[in-house]
């Protein structure tokens, strides 16, 4: 019996006579017999090499963490200095998708590979994800329009409470303990900035703007923590049941070119509607910063977005939508201290209260991973 046939009949008896410790990168992967039934030979094979695996988990983690902290940094630049084009903003967080058709087209030419077929249920399934993904980077740059890069981030960091929750429903991730302090405690960060709102006005923003900001923000980390374990369970579903264990570099790329595709035309019939295009023009000659520095905003924030991107698909393949939204948690107070930095928001005690239990989330989530790990190494 050769080794796949070893690997695909653990699977089928849920690892009862199997005493080896799973691979270090299942630190986040919590197992049941429904996740087994989708994980596939081609994620198996990759995991059979642990340099390939952990060196593609850090790229994703570090595309990710790279492109979430710049392309935040930028959208909350295009609107300090005089940017307002809320659909423009959302256009541009995945409008960048031509730069990896093209990167796609070549690796795909050179290497013979042919895409994956578009079923009608993939298809439904590609255009359902591209509206989710086009609804909560609308809300997402509304509520930065009107709130602090800083006072966004720490928002934002609700997504894990939502992510962890969605998982727990949809791919049926276990949560321990650990993670369960976790989603309290990022969600007690989320509440001590709602509550104290009235210290987070912008110049010129008004207190109900500042609130429906806050609760923009809000609605878009729940509904990007929706989207991971969504995204998770397509990928386990539709792009990993084929043979092509070498190509799962590429089957992420064409993922992400289609659902930025979709995302960019709904963001882009919006933007129609609104006059956006048209409008460009003459907020580049407003913008504060100079004409070439809007259009040098607008080309970097689409590419910072694209790395993020698709380092969030990278890690959901690699190993679990719950460590996409762990390692988002993460960089809220990295982009915090550029925020404040770069803007010079405010970041008094409430702030870093906030952000030292979004902290907190993360390291007890952190080490919850850690103990599930240890356990299941356990004899």
């Amino acid at each position: 019996m050769d080794n796949n046939t070893t690997v695909d009949m653990s699977l089928i008896n849920n690892g009862k006579n199997s005493t080896a410790a799973p691979p270090a990168s299942k630190i986040f992967h919590h197992d049941s017999r429904f996740r087994q039934f989708l994980v596939s030979k081609p994620l198996e094979a990759l995991r059979s090499k642990p340099r390939l695996h952990w060196l593609l988990l850090s790229l994703s983690i570090l595309s990710m963490m790279i492109g979430t902290v710049v392309g935040q940094l930028l959208t909350r630049f295009y609107f300090a200095a005089g940017g307002s084009r809320k659909w423009l903003s959302t256009w541009l967080q995945t409008s960048g998708w031509p730069l990896l058709a093209v990167a796609t087209g070549s690796i795909y030419w050179k290497r013979g590979i042919k895409l994956t077929p578009l079923t009608p249920a993939l298809a439904a399934t590609y255009t359902a994800l591209g509206f989710l993904v086009a609804l909560y980077s609308f809300m997402y740059a509304y509520g930065l329009s009107y709130l602090p890069a800083s006072t966004s981030g720490l928002l934002s960091s609700s997504q894990l409470a939502f992510n962890a929750i969605f998982a727990l429903i949809i791919t049926r991730q276990k949560i321990n303990p650990f993670g369960w302090n976790a989603i309290v405690l990022v969600t007690s960060a989320a509440v001590i900035l709602a509550l104290h709102s009235d210290d987070e006005k912008l110049p010129g923003v008004t207190r109900k703007e500042v609130v429906l900001g806050y609760v923009m923000t809000i609605v878009a980390a729940a509904l990007s923590g929706f989207f991971f374990p969504i995204t998770e369970l397509v990928i386990r579903k539709f792009l990993t049941g084929s043979s092509r264990s070498g190509d799962a570099a590429t089957v992420l790329l064409e993922m992400q070119t289609l659902l930025s595709l979709i995302s960019t035309a709904v963001s882009s019939v919006a933007m129609a509607i609104n006059h956006d295009f048209l409008a460009i023009p003459g907020e580049s000659r407003r913008f504060k910063a100079g004409a070439a520095r809007y259009y040098i905003t607008l080309v970097s924030t689409a590419v910072s977005w694209q790395f993020a991107f698709l380092g969030t698909l990278g890690m959901i393949f690699l190993s679990s939508s719950l460590l996409a939204g762990v390692i988002m948690a993460l960089e809220i107070p990295i982009g915090s201290i550029f925020a404040v930095i770069f803007f010079g928001d405010s970041f008094g005690g409430l702030k870093i209260m906030s952000m030292l239990l979004s902290l907190w989330g993360f390291v007890s989530y952190t080490y919850g991973g850690y103990m599930d790990m240890k356990n299941k190494s356990e004899p």
